[in-house]
């Protein structure tokens, strides 16, 4: 396409590098693939061949009919919780010594507290009898067991996630919540869930304008600052506590203030009207915490700097193409001339979706010296070419697509639809993008890998499987490995409570249609697997299927299950250093969801 000519050679340029309108997008693909898919562990293997090849063979209408249900039946929000409920401690959340919930203190199913067990609602009790007493009753709150056994996918069903009488407040009352009271064995994602289902705040940064070689802010950045401070508008947005002292480039709406992008112009419209001229004006970005530490992580490292070759893989909507070029410029300060060799290249696969990033780069209010040192690029990034200079990157950052599960307080279409089968299908994409950007960046440069999921299937078993792969038969002289996962640069953010990579996780798969099957065992680390208490309560759903091994589940055949899913042993997980990966949770610091993995690859 015309966005890749000059800077790859004719030969680059082949149908299967080249994306365009007619590309898929990875994301819905993976959605259909993970459908209602799935196998089950029970049964022989007959069925379960005839189960997964029946949740691949759903006509159009019959998926959406599947859709239809999962999403107004809270299925989905019923598994997120006993998906990330059933995973190790470190993931999302962590579980005190005293089976205590963080947040509140309040001992697993406090409500059976004190009962003797014959005293415990629906105790002894089969899930069929449960069932009946409810519909003899009229089909009242009763155990909150959900709808009859008569409703299926596809058919006319009220949500069963009533929340209980006790519960009043309307933070209590999301989805995420009214399915965690349904599990109290996940009583330990209190904190988790409850930061997930409140909107998130608004922020923005200051731009790198670069008006000197200090890098002091521009005068009407210094104005901006001034009048943020005043009266009118310090109770709504403030520097973050957690940069450094002297930083008040980086700013967040307190919980105080209840503010967010939906809410902004009813509470304030003039802290409207003042962003979005300083937006036009190219002083500032309207950009969610997350989406900042790739850049800033790279900067910060001395990894990215000015007169910088870097790669932005799959760049759209382009929040970080543009932070990038204000490094790789310098801000348009003194160093941005015509002559500037910093240079951001910009990739999509969809020629629509790099046409949005183009209007969002011309809206952004950077000048032509910032702009014109992007170029766009229309590649599949797993098989992105090498320039036809031979130069390699600097640095790559890869924002891989991803199921999305961190961007859940802002975007309300994630976890009605959610799912594990779309990390799942999604895992082999990521791995391929990761593995050619390690084949991209030059010697002594450095790839930030980072998706707004915290499933680990997406995060750290991505970067275990590229790790493995560059690595194998590539060591060094010195014994060095080829690529390796370096620390966080000690200098930044100070304060941002960090939360390391995780060493062991779980694989789980869903069958919409395989209601009251049962399936998996339990782990070395006794974490419960969806054959207890807390998923009766959830049958009406179907369930979520654990594997141990890549054998089970093959022998399952569950759909898109790789080797590289499952975690390494612990003994390379060590070896790799897992740990330095970083994952930002939501409750600690009031943001979304994130993951980031700096790797280099040494001289």
């Amino acid at each position: 396409t015309g966005d890749n000519e000059g800077i790859f050679s004719p030969a680059d340029l082949t149908p299967t590098a080249v994306g365009g309108v007619g590309g898929s997008n990875p994301l819905s693909d993976a959605r259909k693939a993970a459908g209602g898919g799935g196998g089950s562990k029970d049964g022989n293997k007959s069925s379960k061949r005839q189960r997964s090849q029946a949740s691949s063979s759903l006509t159009p209408a019959e998926r959406k009919i599947r859709e239809l249900w999962h999403r107004k039946s809270g299925a989905g929000y019923a598994l997120f919780v006993s998906y990330y409920g059933n995973q190790p401690d470190g993931v999302v959340a962590e579980r005190t010594k005293s089976g205590e919930d963080e947040d509140t203190g309040i001992a697993p199913d406090a409500s059976r507290e004190g009962r003797k067990p014959s005293q415990q609602r629906g105790a002894g009790q089969s899930r069929a009898a449960r069932r009946r007493k409810k519909k003899k009753k009229g089909g009242g709150d009763g155990d909150g067991d959900g709808p009859g056994e008569d409703q299926s996918p596809g058919s006319t069903m009220s949500s069963p996630l009533k929340p209980p009488p006790s519960i009043s407040t309307s933070e209590e009352d999301s989805p995420l919540l009214r399915a965690l009271a349904l599990q109290p064995r996940s009583s330990h994602l209190r904190s988790y869930l409850k930061a997930l289902s409140r909107p998130l705040p608004l922020t923005f940064r200051l731009r790198n304008e670069g008006s000197g070689d200090d890098g002091q802010l521009s005068e009407a950045q210094s104005k901006l600052v001034k009048t943020l401070s005043g009266d009118s508008f310090v109770h709504l947005v403030r520097p973050v506590p957690w940069a450094k002292d002297d930083s008040r480039t980086i700013y967040q709406s307190p919980r105080s203030a209840n503010l967010s992008k939906s809410n902004l112009s009813s509470l304030s419209p003039e802290l409207k009207d003042l962003l979005v001229q300083h937006s036009q004006n190219g002083s500032l970005a309207r950009q969610e915490i997350g989406s900042m530490l790739p850049v800033l992580a790279l900067a910060g490292g001395g990894w990215m700097k000015a007169e910088g070759r870097v790669l932005d893989m799959c760049a759209s909507p382009g929040s970080k193409t543009l932070q990038a070029v204000e490094v790789v410029t310098d801000g348009g300060g003194k160093k941005a001339s015509a002559k500037a060799k910093g240079r951001v290249v910009a990739n999509d696969v969809h020629e629509a979706r790099l046409a949005s990033l183009r209007d969002a780069v011309s809206r952004s209010g950077l000048p032509p010296s910032l702009t014109s040192r992007i170029a766009y690029t229309n590649f599949d990034a797993s098989v992105f070419p090498t320039p036809k200079s031979g130069r390699l990157f600097d640095a790559v950052i890869v924002d891989v697509p991803c199921s999305g599960d961190g961007t859940v307080r802002k975007d309300r279409h994630v976890l009605p639809m959610w799912g594990p089968g779309t990390g799942n299908a999604l895992h082999g994409l990521q791995v391929r993008i990761l593995v050619r950007a390690l084949e991209l960046v030059r010697a002594g440069g450095v790839v930030c890998y980072s998706t707004c999921s915290l499933n680990p299937v997406e995060d750290e078993a991505v970067v275990a499987a590229a790790l493995s792969r560059i690595n194998e038969g590539n060591d060094g002289a010195d014994g060095r490995a080829a690529v390796e996962l370096v620390e966080w640069p000690d200098d930044l953010l100070p304060r941002l409570r960090r939360r390391p990579g995780v060493k062991k996780w779980r694989i789980a798969d869903y069958d919409a249609g395989a209601h009251g099957s049962s399936g998996g065992s339990k782990n070395n680390d006794g974490v419960g697997n969806g054959t207890d208490e807390q998923d009766d309560d959830n049958d009406d759903f179907g369930k979520l299927t654990w594997y141990d091994t890549f054998e089970d589940a093959t022998e399952a055949f569950m759909p898109h299950a790789e080797t590289t899913l499952w975690a390494p042993s612990p003994e390379v997980a060590d070896d790799l250093k897992l740990e330095r990966c970083v994952r930002l949770w939501p409750e600690d610091q009031d943001t979304g969801g994130f993951f980031v993995a700096l790797i280099r690859k040494p001289f």
